[in-house]
């Protein structure tokens, strides 16, 4: 590849997030990851950061982590415990982080890294969170969507969901701040359920994981492992929804698309939280629907590019 595509993730660590991370640490020779940013969703805030400084540091990743927001804009917190359990990463233990949180204002943080970017130059945002830290900055520096160049976010499906019969989790965590970013004008990449649910591992493959003599290898089995006996013991693969966006950004022909307009139901009925999605492009110029999400994902490729990046996390970490 030619240049870098710098990017920020603003997540919330979670066993997903934990194993996007081994991936993002693999392919830094593609990807020059800026900042890590924390918001509550996976579990409270003071937890997901601690797990994002010591997935850093573990990791080898040389970037600094902010602390962001501890709720949502309008409703009460809601944390997804029972997935990814009390500490956020399964049964999983990590070596203390060296490091500190460079800030606990994630989008103050966020704003003045964009804003020491060159002019021309833009940023993808990675969400793989409720997007309140990402709405907050919207809505309190309007200017700074000029530096990014879109948003690739894992949540929502234009069919079904997971937390309800019609919300994915993140959505549903904080539709408010979903329906800011959506309404920004920024493009947006949806890596939602219909896609995210067929990437993953297999129990096969998380054993092996498991039982790897690779630190990063077996930290990722643990976590995976997890999931798939407290959550997915009936589907007996789990899903790594959060490395979908970063595969996307470097091998986008694993998966399908299609361009739509994306808005959310902010509602308090059965519907709060759903995507909704208008295919109807006869009723708009082409160049006005900047928004896409993933409708289908080549499993066995994205099996085997996430098994393949997580063998190498220590190679590329003892190389720095």
């Amino acid at each position: 590849m030619g240049d870098k595509i710098q990017v920020i993730m603003d997540c919330d660590p979670g066993i997903d997030d934990g194993i996007a991370l081994a991936y993002a640490a693999a392919h830094q020779d593609e990807l020059e990851l800026l900042a890590v940013t924390t918001s509550a969703g996976s579990t409270r805030i003071e937890r997901v950061t601690k797990n994002a400084l010591e997935l850093v540091d573990f990791y080898g990743l040389k970037v600094p982590v902010a602390g962001g927001q501890d709720r949502p804009l309008v409703k009460a917190a809601i944390y997804a415990e029972e997935f990814h359990g009390e500490t956020g990463l399964g049964h999983c233990v990590l070596p203390e982080a060296k490091s500190e949180a460079a800030s606990d204002n994630a989008v103050l943080f966020i704003r003045d890294i964009l804003n020491a970017i060159p002019e021309g130059e833009q940023v993808v945002m990675i969400e793989t969170a409720p997007m309140t830290n990402l709405a907050l900055l919207l809505k309190v520096f309007p200017e700074i969507k000029n530096k990014i160049r879109k948003i690739v976010f894992t949540g929502g499906a234009a069919k079904g969901g997971n937390i309800t019969p019609a919300a994915e989790f993140n959505i549903y965590a904080d539709p408010e701040a979903a329906k800011i970013v959506f309404d920004s004008g920024i493009p947006l990449i949806m890596c939602g359920l219909d896609a995210t649910l067929k990437c993953n591992l297999t129990r096969n493959q998380i054993m092996k994981l498991c039982q790897s003599g690779d630190p990063a290898a077996r930290a990722c089995g643990d976590m995976a492992g997890y999931v798939l006996e407290n959550f997915s013991k009936y589907r007996c693969v789990a899903s790594i929804h959060a490395a979908v966006p970063f595969m996307y950004l470097i091998h986008p022909e694993f998966f399908k698309t299609e361009k739509v307009f994306l808005d959310v139901d902010c509602s308090d009925g059965a519907g709060r939280g759903a995507i909704l999605c208008d295919f109807r492009w006869w009723l708009h110029e082409e160049d006005e629907m900047k928004d896409m999400i993933l409708t289908d994902a080549d499993t066995e490729s994205f099996q085997q590019e996430l098994f393949e990046a997580i063998y190498s996390v220590s190679e590329c970490k003892n190389m720095k």
